[in-house]
């Protein structure tokens, strides 16, 4: 399923590979595109929305 996010507190390229990194941790096999510009996140994934929001704020950021 295509899961998309708003994730404000992305501010550099270190950032977008915390991001990519945690939600790994929850699904190793997920498509995760970034786009740092706009801070939209785009997940293709098994998994559900919830867990992928918890595992972007647990790695430090805000989801919006």
């Amino acid at each position: 399923m295509k899961l998309e996010f708003k994730v404000p507190s992305m501010v550099c390229e270190g950032c977008v590979d915390t991001v990519k990194k945690a939600i790994a941790k929850v699904d190793s096999t997920a498509q995760v595109d970034v786009v740092l510009e706009t801070k939209a996140v785009t997940v293709e994934t098994e998994s559900s929305a919830e867990s992928i929001q918890q595992a972007i704020a647990g790695a430090g950021h805000t989801v919006a």
